[in-house]
C-alpha cells in the first residue's frame, strides 16, 4: 500500500538532532464516551506506545525490521550494484479501553532498532536515517493524526540507545508520568515533519517478539565492586534489575561465557570489539530494564550497588508444536538445544544466524533450517514474512539474492546463501500447502536460476558478484578442503531438482531444468569423478554425499562413504555437509550409521559440546566464536523423519499422505515425539523389549497414513498399535 492508503493525513515526526531514541507525547481531546477505537502506527526502528500511562499491548521490537527504502553511502567493503524492492511494517491495535472522555496523552518511546544504526560498522554503513514516527488514531469517528503542532519530543531518559551495544538510560530530574494527562516531557520541543518514507507499507501479520517467561538469575560470584550471575540456559532477552537509591550508576554488561577465574569472557559475542553494556542512571522508581535491545547471553556482570529481579527471555512469539525424547542423552541434547538456539534466533520477524554478534538474517543460516523449523515450529507466518524479505532482496533485473536478508551486509555464497530464495518457498510449500505463496515466489526462484546459469565457467558454479564472497561449505572442523564449484555445483542440483517439483505443481515447463541437471552432472563426473575409485573430489568433508543428494554417483560412491564415516565415527563436515551426510545415509538405508554420527562422542560432534554444559549450539564445532547459531540444528529434521519415521509420501503436501517407518537403529532402545501439522498431531513412539519392538502411533484426523515394516499398514485415527 502507499502512504496515503495507510495514513491519510498523517505526517512523519522525527526529532530534530540526531538522537538514537526519543520520546514523543501528543494531547488530544476527545468529545465523548469512546465505543471503538483503533490506532494505526509505525515507528522506525521500534516504537513503544502509550496511551494515559498505560502501555498498549505486549508487543516487543515492533514493526518487524525489513529492507525498509533506499540507502545512500552504505560503504560496503564488496561491489554492490543491485537494485531491490523495499517495504515497512506498520502496526494496528484496538485502542478502545485506553480512551476516555475528554483529554487524553498518547506517549510513545521511539529506537533505532536496525533502523538508526550508527555503531556498528563491521558490514559498511547500514543506517537508513533519522529516526521517526507516523500514527493515525479513529475514535468513533474522530480522526487524530500525528503532526508538529500536537506534539513534543525529547530524548528523555535516554542518553544511548544501540540494538548491537547498549543502552544508557539517565532518569535523573525525568518525570516518569511524562506519558500521562498531569505528566511533563522534560525539554521537550516541537518536532520536524519529515518526508515520508519512499517504500510500500503493510500491516504487519508475522509474530511479534514477547516476553516468553522469566526466569531467577544465579549468584557465581561477588567480585566486590560487581557480581557474575548466570542463568540456568543461553538466552535472548534482559535482566530486570533493582537499585534503592537515586543517583546511582548502575552498570550490567552480558556475554554467553566466563573464563576460568569467573570474569566475563566477551569473545563469543563481537570478538572484545563489540560489547552488550546496559548502564542506568537511576531515580526513586528502582527498577530498571533496557527498552530497544536484547541481549544474546548465559552470564552477566552487575554492579553491586543493584541485584537482579528477573530474567526476562524474549524472541517471536513462535509455538513450539513438537516434542522429542529417546534413550540416547546426546539427542535429546540436540533436540532441546536446537529449540532454544532457535527461539534464541527469531527476532521481529527474522531468523538470525547469532543474537548478539551479527543479529542478521543469513539466507544460508536461514534456508538451512528452514524444513527443521517448519518441522518443530509453528513457524508458518514467520517465514511468510522472511520470504518476503529475500524477495525484496533479490535484484529485479539479474536475480541475484543478497547473503542477508533485510540486507545488510554480510559474507556467502552463490548456492548455500542466494539459494534461499528456492528452498524457502519449496519447504514453505511442502510444509503447509499454500499453493498462492508458491506461485508469487516462482518468477523470483526463475530469475535466480537463471542469474546463477550465467556464474557457471566450464560446468560448474566458480562465482558470485565479481571481487565478492564465493563460500562453499563453511564452519568445516578443519581446514575446508571440499572445493567450492563442486559445493555449490552439487547444491545447485539439488535446487534444480526443487524447480522441477515446484513447476509441476504449477503447470510451468520443467524440461528445461532436467536438462540443466544433466549437463552440470556430467560436468561435475568430468571434473571430480575419480573412475577408479568412484569417489567425487576425493570424498573429502562429505563430498560423495552431496554428489549423491544432488543425483550422482554410483554404488560404490555410497559404499566409500559408509565406509568412511564407519571408520571415522566423527563429523568433518560443515554446516550443508553435515545436513547433506546424514539425508543420505538415511535415504540410502544405512540409518544405523547415521544415528551413531548423529549421537557420536568425538571431538566434532554435538556431543562434545553438551559435555561442555552447552545448552545452545556452536557456531564453531570446537566451541570458538557464537555459542548461539541455529544452523547446526538443521539434522534435528532427522529426528522427526528417520528415527521416528514422520515422512511425507513425494506427491503429498500439508501432510495430506504420510508415511510411518522409523528406522529403528540398534543404538537406541527407545524413542519418542510428535510433530503438528495442518491437520492436527502425529505422535510416534517405539520401545524394545524382550526382542520385539511396540510401535504406537497416534494419528489425527485428515491424514492418509501407513505403517511401513516389511509391509504397509493402513492407520486409523486415533491409537495404532504394533508389536514387531
Amino acid at each position: 500500500m502507499k502512504h496515503r492508503e495507510v495514513f491519510g493525513e498523517a505526517r512523519w515526526l522525527s526529532p530534530r538532532g540526531s538522537l538514537d531514541a526519543a520520546l514523543f507525547r501528543s494531547e488530544i481531546q476527545i468529545k465523548k464516551e469512546v465505543n471503538k477505537a483503533q490506532i494505526t502506527i509505525c515507528g522506525l526502528g521500534w516504537f513503544i506506545l502509550y496511551i494515559n500511562g498505560e502501555r498498549v499491548g505486549t508487543d516487543e521490537f515492533v514493526p518487524a525490521y525489513s529492507d525498509y527504502h533506499d540507502r545512500p553511502d552504505m560503504d560496503l567493503v564488496y561491489p554492490l550494484n543491485d537494485e531491490w524492492s523495499h517495504r515497512i511494517y506498520v502496526m494496528k491495535y484496538d485502542v478502545t479501553k485506553y480512551l476516555i472522555e475528554g483529554k487524553n496523552v498518547l506517549g510513545i518511546m521511539l529506537g533505532g532498532g536496525y533502523y538508526h544504526q550508527l555503531e556498528r560498522k563491521a558490514e559498511g554503513n547500514m543506517n537508513y536515517g533519522e529516526i521517526k514516527l507516523c500514527y493515525r488514531l479513529e475514535a468513533d469517528g474522530e480522526v487524530f493524526c500525528s503532526n508538529k503542532k500536537d506534539a513534543v519530543c525529547s530524548s528523555g531518559f535516554f542518553k544511548r540507545s544501540n540494538l548491537f551495544h547498549g543502552e544508557t538510560l539517565d532518569f535523573t530530574g525525568f518525570d516518569r508520568g511524562w506519558n500521562t494527562a498531569g505528566g511533563t516531557l522534560i525539554g521537550a520541543e516541537m518536532p520536524l515533519e519529515v518526508v515520508p518514507p519512499r517504500s510500500e507499507f503493510y500491516f504487519q501479520n508475522c509474530p511479534a517478539d514477547r516476553v516468553a517467561e522469566t526466569l531467577k538469575p544465579k549468584l557465581v560470584k561477588d567480585f566486590g565492586e560487581y557480581s557474575v550471575y548466570c542463568v540456568e540456559r543461553n538466552i535472548t532477552g534482559y535482566p530486570v534489575v533493582m537499585c534503592d537509591k537515586a543517583g546511582e550508576t548502575v552498570v550490567m554488561e552480558c556475554a554467553e561465557n566466563i573464563n576460568d577465574d569467573l570474569t566475563l569472557n566477551n569473545w563469543s559475542v563481537g570478538f572484545n570489539e563489540q560489547r552488550q553494556i546496559e548502564k542506568f542512571i537511576t531515580d526513586n522508581v528502582k527498577i530498571y530494564h533496557p527498552y530497544f535491545c536484547w541481549f544474546g547471553f548465559r552470564y552477566f556482570t552487575l554492579t553491586n550497588n543493584a541485584k537482579p529481579i528477573e530474567i526476562r527471555v524474549i524472541h517471536s512469539d513462535v509455538a513450539v508444536t513438537s516434542s522429542f525424547e529417546c534413550s540416547d542423552e546426546t539427542l535429546n541434547w540436540y533436540y532441546k538445544a536446537f529449540i532454544n538456539t532457535q527461539l534464541s534466533n527469531m527476532h521481529s520477524g527474522v531468523p538470525s544466524d547469532c543474537p548478539h554478534r551479527e543479529r542478521l538474517g543469513y539466507t544460508g543460516d536461514g534456508q538451512l533450517t528452514c524444513n527443521a523449523v517448519m518441522t518443530s515450529f509453528d513457524a508458518e507466518s514467520f517465514y511468510r514474512k522472511w520470504m518476503a524479505d529475500i524477495w525484496d532482496c533479490q535484484d529485479k533485473t539479474t536475480g541475484h539474492v543478497q547473503h542477508t536478508a533485510p540486507f545488510a551486509g554480510g559474507g556467502g555464497g552463490p548456492v548455500g546463501w542466494g539459494g534461499a530464495i528456492i528452498n524457502v518457498p519449496y519447504q514453505m510449500y511442502r510444509h503447509y500447502g499454500n499453493r498462492k505463496d508458491l506461485e508469487a515466489m516462482y518468477p523470483a526462484m526463475e530469475r535466480y536460476i537463471k542469474y546463477i546459469l550465467r556464474r557457471i565457467k566450464g560446468g560448474t558454479v566458480v562465482r558470485e558478484e565479481d571481487d565478492g564472497w564465493c563460500l562453499g561449505d563453511w564452519c568445516t572442523p578443519s581446514e575446508i578442503k571440499i572445493p567450492e564449484d563442486f559445493v555449490n555445483t552439487t547444491m545447485f542440483l539439488s535446487q534444480l531438482q526443487q524447480m522441477v517439483y515446484c513447476a509441476k505443481v504449477l503447470g510451468k515447463p520443467y524440461e528445461k531444468y532436467m536438462s540443466c541437471m544433466e549437463i552440470y552432472s556430467m560436468a561435475l563426473l568430468i571434473k571430480y569423478f575419480d573412475k577408479s575409485t568412484c569417489d567425487y573430489a576425493g570424498n573429502v568433508q562429505g563430498a560423495n554425499a552431496f554428489a549423491v543428494n544432488a543425483g550422482m554417483g554410483v554404488d560404490r560412491t555410497i559404499e566409500n562413504l559408509v565406509r568412511k564415516y564407519s571408520e571415522k565415527t566423527e563429523f568433518d563436515t560443515g554446516i550443508f555437509g553435515t545436513e547433506i551426510l546424514l539425508s543420505v545415509l538415511y535415504k540410502t538405508g544405512n540409518g544405523e550409521l547415521a544415528t551413531r554420527l548423529l549421537a557420536n562422542k568425538g571431538e566434532a560432534s554435538f556431543d562434545y559440546m553438551r559435555r561442555a554444559g552447552a545448552t545452545t549450539l556452536w557456531e564453531n564445532w570446537n566451541g570458538e566464536a557464537s555459542h548461539s547459531h541455529p544452523m547446526f540444528g538443521a539434522s534435528t529434521e532427522f529426528l522427526f523423519e528417520e528415527i521416528l519415521g514422520i515422512k511425507q509420501t513425494e506427491d503429498s503436501v500439508r501432510y495430506d499422505k504420510v508415511v510411518i517407518s522409523p528406522v529403528f537403529p540398534k543404538c537406541l532402545d527407545f524413542a519418542k515425539g510428535k510433530i503438528k501439522t495442518p491437520h492436527g498431531e502425529i505422535g510416534v513412539s517405539w520401545k524394545r523389549s524382550g526382542g520385539k519392538t511396540e510401535v504406537c502411533i497416534d494419528l489425527c484426523d485428515g491424514i492418509d497414513a501407513v505403517f511401513k515394516k516389511d509391509q504397509n499398514f493402513a492407520l486409523k485415527k486415533g491409537s495404532n498399535r504394533f508389536i514387531i
